[in-house]
């Protein structure tokens, strides 16, 4: 019995750790990186329901704020290493700046 439950101790447990981890990865969605004047990628396509993860790189005064053009999300001013997210769920191209750098420009295409 105490082999059994060693087994399942050291090779079990990790494993099914590992897989949820996996998953909870591939469940994240996307990154774009944010900073002075840029946006990496600056285009990005998706399909309907996917979350997107916005960040920070850079240090800024009051932090850096993601914009929609039509008003339909805004993040708050994220300091460097913050994150925020947004769900995707109306199809089509949706433009969106940085607050802070009005000619850095992105766009979501959510198919």
């Amino acid at each position: 019995m105490l082999r059994l439950i060693t087994l399942i101790t050291l090779v079990v447990i990790p494993l099914v750790g590992s897989v949820l981890a996996s998953g909870a990865a591939l469940a994240g969605g996307p990154t774009v990186s944010v900073g002075h004047n840029r946006i990496t990628p600056s285009g990005l396509t998706v399909k309907k329901g996917t979350t997107v993860t916005f960040e920070n790189q850079d240090e800024m005064p009051g932090g850096h704020t993601i914009v929609a053009d039509d008003g339909s999300f805004q993040s708050p001013g994220l300091a460097k290493g913050q994150t925020w997210s947004h769900t995707f769920d109306e199809p089509g191209t949706h433009p969106y700046w940085i607050k802070e750098h009005p000619k850095a420009k992105g766009s979501i295409t959510v198919e």
